[in-house]
């Protein structure tokens, strides 16, 4: 849903039959992540595992994995900073954007700073470069600058899908965005529409 609205998403296989799951692989292309779908966090409720580089080893994974259907998920190279964007109604002001530090690193760090939408992207830009991880984005230490245009591509079809489906949406958290040199990838997203 959300590339429909121009995220960059990596190339993924979803399987019902764990036992395909090594042959799914092979078709996306090594090094993989395997994830159980419908869990939003799926790191604490043992749907993932990161990093597998042949078949033999997703086979091997796959049964081990909280139960459901899997995602076979062509990993994310190059990764210098993740990030998360987040949207929620708030139902005095319509919806809030969050951006801040992603992945594992989200509790840990709080680093976060939050928006109204519509947001133009040098308003999201200046709310970026508030934040504690904004070195990374910029280059640290002898390591490049992430791609910033399209890192506000990724915020801008966020948002764009957000109004384009606001009746229905509640929640939208895209953790991790993985921002590169050279693109911003989304490896994980979590819609939450009004019941």
């Amino acid at each position: 849903a959300l590339a429909a609205c121009g995220l960059k998403i990596p190339k993924s296989v979803a399987v019902t039959d764990r036992s395909t799951a090594g042959q799914a692989a092979a078709e996306v292309g090594f090094p993989v992540a395997l994830k159980t779908l419908g869990l939003a966090h799926k790191t604490g409720a043992n749907g993932l595992a990161l990093g597998l580089t042949t078949p033999a080893e997703v086979e091997a994974a796959a049964p081990s994995l909280a139960d459901g259907p899997l995602l076979v998920e062509r990993m994310v190279a190059g990764s210098l900073v993740e990030v998360l964007v987040g949207v929620t109604r708030d139902p005095a002001h319509g919806f809030v954007l969050t951006l801040g530090a992603g992945g594992t690193m989200t509790e840990v760090l709080r680093d976060r700073a939050s928006l109204l939408i519509p947001a133009s992207r040098m308003e999201v830009t200046a709310r970026l470069m508030g934040l504690k991880i904004a070195p990374l984005l910029k280059g640290f230490r002898g390591k490049p600058p992430v791609n910033l245009d399209a890192l506000l591509d990724s915020i801008d079809a966020v948002q764009a899908y957000v109004l384009a489906n606001a009746e229905q949406v509640e929640e939208v958290e895209i953790n991790p965005l993985i921002c590169t040199q050279e693109a911003a990838i989304a490896a994980d997203a979590l819609i939450r529409k009004a019941q």
